[in-house]
């Protein structure tokens, strides 16, 4: 069983080497189905339109729009920018957002008030991108990582540190930041001076993405009615190397210089999810949409490393200022469990010139769940030692998310989009509010049976964080709290075919 040390944000863990968290959970719950440049210019709001690949992510009945076949791909790039204090840092990524054929059949006799056409759709749309760089720090820190490598090592012997290989306290007295009291092994002395500052340093490189591969099923009747159904294999790839650096001011008397802290994990996964929907007109100019996705079941595994490395001002008798260890790469499989969503959508169209559009997305994020760890953990604990699925129904609560949409044509060949999306604060604590927004614009070309979108967003989160947290006799040791803001830039450009 693993031991789970944490608060809420990106938390340094001490005593494992690394723990499936409540962070992971919401990680891995928020998508956003927005691959083409038509659906992410309007703000994602497609769940009662149809007529386009991402709709097929909220809404599977709009694949029964389709009156004719299409294939269509979007390449993208996104630039996020991370700001902390007067520290920022920038990521750019390209990479292919959707690709999806769409094929309609008719019957070959047909009713005004019967069964118009089948439609089968296949595709893939990418729905969360992880790859983002940011930095902080805290000067002139009260407390130190040191201390809580000290509350968690007392009453261990170095031997079982040793035994209890890989943890945290391990590297660290490998690298003489735990050195055990001569008269009382099992406490240990720091390199520093009680209650002396430090200088923190945080440095997050995350890499990877969320992508889902769609095989559905639309179909139209009497141009009134439109249903549809979707499986969805979606998998997950995401990487993050983490080092957290402390260093003693320039006047103090430590003979410690510095030393870091380096946490690498890798999360791959594969999970499967069904969504049904359907979409009502009840006259020319009125679109009402309802869908339901069930959750995504993954297995998922996790690969993960401790790295830590400490520099000293004098040498020791052997010569040497510098230690390093590490742990031993290992690998942890798992299962995970999405919350369900349920959408409700309308759309109203004018004179055949303005459409818009509005959908609401309801998701509660407690219900994600942790199971059936490869040591038969089941990351449930109790109310004085919580695990996992604890944390997270203590954490999180149910959300609406609000998207809405808006497009003019100005002539047959050009179409100009706006969009706007609200995402809910998952978090229960008051103190807490992760909400944000999304602005988005673009414009749309049909000529014949080629069409050509562009699309630009913009959003800009606000988050917080601390670097550690452990228990004590006198209560939590825990860091200060880090203020970081996060400014997402996307182009989308679609190409589509019609045949």
């Amino acid at each position: 069983m693993k031991r789970y040390i944490t608060l809420l944000f990106l938390t340094v863990f001490s005593g494992i080497l690394y723990a499936q968290t409540a962070d992971d959970a919401l990680r891995y719950s928020q998508q956003f189905y927005t691959g083409t440049a038509r659906s992410t210019a309007m703000g994602g709001a497609f769940g009662a339109l149809g007529g386009d690949f991402s709709s097929i992510g909220i809404n599977p009945a709009g694949l029964g729009v389709y009156q004719s076949s299409e294939f269509m791909f979007t390449p993208s790039m996104e630039m996020r920018k991370s700001t902390s204090g007067n520290l920022s840092d920038d990521k750019f990524t390209f990479g292919i957002s959707n690709i999806g054929y769409v094929a309609t059949f008719k019957p070959r006799m047909t009713s005004k008030d019967g069964w118009q056409n089948f439609n089968l759709g296949i595709g893939y749309n990418r729905i969360n991108n992880f790859r983002k760089s940011s930095i902080s720090q805290i000067l002139n820190s009260e407390s130190s990582m040191l201390d809580v490598f000290e509350v968690n090592a007392d009453g261990f012997s170095d031997n079982q540190l040793r035994v209890n290989y890989p943890t945290v306290e391990y590297l660290a007295y490998e690298t003489y930041l735990l050195n055990p009291q001569d008269e009382n092994p099992l406490d240990y002395d720091l390199p520093i001076f009680p209650g002396e500052r430090m200088n923190q340093r945080k440095t997050v490189e995350e890499r990877g993405h969320m992508g889902e591969f769609n095989i559905s099923f639309g179909a139209n009747y009497a141009h009134k009615l439109y249903i549809g159904a979707s499986l969805g294999i979606q998998s997950i790839n995401y990487k993050s190397t983490a080092r957290f650096t402390e260093s003693t001011l320039t006047n103090s008397a430590s003979d410690l210089s510095n030393y870091y802290l380096e946490e690498y994990v890798k999360t791959t996964g594969v999970g499967a999810n069904l969504k049904l929907g359907l979409i009502y007109k009840p006259n020319q100019n009125i679109r009402l949409g309802a869908s339901l996705h069930t959750p995504t079941f993954f297995s998922m595994e996790d690969e993960f490393q401790n790295r830590m490395a400490s520099h000293f001002k004098t040498e020791d008798l052997d010569g040497y200022s510098n230690y390093a260890d590490k742990t031993r790469l290992s690998n942890y499989t798992y299962d995970y469990r999405t919350p369900m969503k349920f959408t409700l959508s309308g759309a109203v169209v004018l004179s055949k010139k303005a459409i818009l559009s509005l959908d609401y997305e309801f998701v509660d994020y407690s219900n994600a769940k942790f199971s059936d760890g490869q040591d038969d953990f089941d990351f449930n604990g109790s109310a004085e030692f919580p695990e996992a699925n604890d944390i997270i129904k203590s954490s999180y609560e149910s959300v609406g998310n609000l998207r809405a949409g808006l497009e003019y044509r100005v002539s047959s060949a050009l179409s100009l989009r706006g969009g706007f999306a609200n995402f809910g604060n998952p978090y229960k604590a008051s103190s807490i509010d992760e909400s944000y927004n999304i602005y988005s614009a673009g414009f749309g070309i049909r000529q014949g049976n080629f069409f050509f979108d562009a699309a630009y967003s913009y959003s800009d989160k606000d988050e917080s964080y601390i670097y550690y947290s452990t228990p004590t006799a006198d209560g939590d040791l825990t860091s200060g709290k880090v203020d970081l803001q996060d400014e997402n830039h996307q182009v989308r450009l679609t190409f589509g075919f019609k045949f």
